[in-house]
């Protein structure tokens, strides 16, 4: 991903200003949980996160005695984690900069669907796959098109990779990956519930009526509540030992 000057400053600053109501925070706080619980990193672990955003992750990773590293790539977003005191890269991936060092888990949250091309993501997966030590793991969160369909490109500009878990399955497979395992999540709903809660939610007219009168807040809240109960897929690749 080639970017000058201008736009390494701007990228993502959509992301750096948005501002979650209090569903919304404790919606992304509880998700941000629940890859933790998936993700299975133990106290003492080494974790490398590509995308932390406002750092949700990075805190419950540092509350539980995990060596937290991250991966961010706009300005505003990586200058207040490093405010923070948390070990933070800025960069745009691919490709993956050199860390000088391995980890046992790396996490992406949302950052998949971002990358331009099919080769993007393999070439960011392979360099995942060389940063981990035997055994350790690739956790990906990511939108599931299957249940998204055009939510997936209305909803977010910079989406361009489609998601799905087999698409993604294949990816962690042709990146080296083996002991592939996941879940479909809708928020912090999983199993038929979440199933059935993101299919009544593909079904909502808020992205119509947001897209029809786009200066309207209320119908554009209202869509953003929409696309937080779309499903998601929750999976994990593993290096060989």
């Amino acid at each position: 991903m080639n970017m000058n000057t201008e736009e390494k400053t701007t990228f993502y600053d959509h992301y750096s200003q948005d501002k979650h109501t209090r569903l919304g925070g404790w919606l992304v706080v509880t998700v941000s949980k629940r890859i933790f619980e998936f993700a299975q990193i133990p106290k003492g672990s080494s974790a490398l996160e590509i995308g932390p955003g406002r750092g949700i992750f990075a805190d419950i990773c540092l509350n539980q005695g995990v060596d937290y590293w991250a991966i961010e790539p706009n300005e505003q977003m990586a200058g207040n984690l490093q405010k923070r005191g948390i070990n933070v890269m800025r960069n745009v991936v691919p490709p993956v900069p050199e860390m000088g060092r391995t980890f046992d888990v790396v996490v992406m949250n949302s950052v998949m669907e971002h990358m331009d091309t099919m080769t993007s993501a393999l070439e960011l997966a392979k360099d995942v796959y060389k940063l981990l030590n035997p055994g350790g793991k690739f956790v990906i969160y990511v939108p599931d098109y299957a249940n998204w369909k055009h939510h997936f490109f209305i909803g977010d500009f910079s989406h361009n990779y489609i998601t799905t878990w087999r698409r993604l399955e294949g990816l962690l497979i042709s990146a080296g990956f083996e002991d592939i395992n996941g879940r479909y999540q809708c928020t912090i709903f999983s199993g038929v519930l979440g199933y059935l809660i993101s299919i009544l939610a593909s079904w909502l007219p808020f992205g119509w009526f947001d897209t029809m009168f786009p200066k309207s807040k209320l119908l554009h809240k209202l869509y953003k509540l929409q696309i937080t109960f779309l499903r998601r897929v929750l999976i994990l690749g593993q290096k060989s030992g």
